[in-house]
């Protein structure tokens, strides 16, 4: 377990980069296609990305717009 944390540690930058990377083609691939189940899944990840974001967008603006 010491080994997977110390891999993530050193690594981070280069999984979040994939995982950017990820989202960025899947996201071409979803609005290439024209159903509209595979829209819903990206949708759905998107949100849990979010939601696991250290930054989130909507949060701070609404803090940015309270504070004005």
């Amino acid at each position: 377990m010491l080994n997977v944390i110390n891999f993530i540690q050193t690594h981070y930058q280069d999984i979040l980069a994939i995982i950017g990377a990820i989202v960025s083609i899947a996201t071409i691939i979803v609005k290439i296609t024209p159903t509209e189940k595979d829209d819903a899944i990206l949708t759905k990840i998107i949100n849990i990305l979010s939601k696991l974001s250290l930054v989130n967008t909507k949060t701070d603006q609404k803090i940015i717009d309270n504070n004005k």
